[in-house]
């Protein structure tokens, strides 16, 4: 009965050790995930090229002269970048690096499957310029609070050169573009549609 009961005894004691060491391990296993999450890069589909330069001098207008200081080049998917009042994407967090006085420029080809008149809406603290192929659509030249345009332009079947460019001048900041074909809901500068290919 004695011999019985040792040997029992062993046994829950090694179950014990075993559900604990089991535990332990789990748990090791969970820290090694989140530490790997963590240190992993964010990163976003490539799909529209930023170009963030630095300017020497403060800007108050979207064409003044630049004095350049650094630029930087930065991918995003979309062009949603307006988070907590700052210049920011929604997974990459802040782009810019910058908190003031920078410019950023977008030139990207589009592809348009059906011709139509196309809404773009433009948010912008502070000032922004929109050209499609050449020609200027619209645009604001100073400082503002967060604001969204619409500009309205009728587009062809085939390419077209979108260039926007942007200006940060100081305190709140952020940069928004949207499209839409006709009364279709908008998308963001930078995800496929029925009607626009990235």
């Amino acid at each position: 009965m004695a011999t019985q009961t040792k040997t029992q005894n062993r046994l829950f004691t090694t179950e014990m050790l075993f559900n604990k060491n089991s535990i332990f391990s789990a748990l090791l296993a969970l820290v090694v995930v989140l530490i790997l999450v963590r240190i992993t890069p964010v990163s976003v589909d490539p799909v529209v090229k930023l170009v963030i330069s630095k300017n020497r001098v403060s800007i108050t207008n979207i064409y003044q002269a630049r004095d350049i200081e650094s630029s930087r080049e930065v991918m995003v998917d979309r062009l949603e970048l307006l988070e907590k009042s700052r210049f920011r994407h929604p997974e990459l967090g802040n782009v810019a690096i910058f908190n003031d006085d920078f410019f950023v420029d977008v030139n990207h080809t589009i592809t348009v499957k059906q011709a139509d008149t196309y809404r773009f809406l433009m948010g912008s603290d502070d000032g922004f310029s929109l050209r499609v192929d050449g020609k200027l659509i619209c645009e604001h030249l100073g400082d503002r609070p967060y604001t969204v345009q619409v500009c309205m332009i009728h587009l062809s079947e085939g390419q077209h050169q979108v260039s926007m460019s942007y200006f940060q001048g100081f305190g709140n900041s952020g940069f928004t573009a949207q499209y839409a074909r006709g009364d279709e809901k908008p998308r963001w500068f930078g995800e496929d549609s029925s009607s626009v290919k990235f």
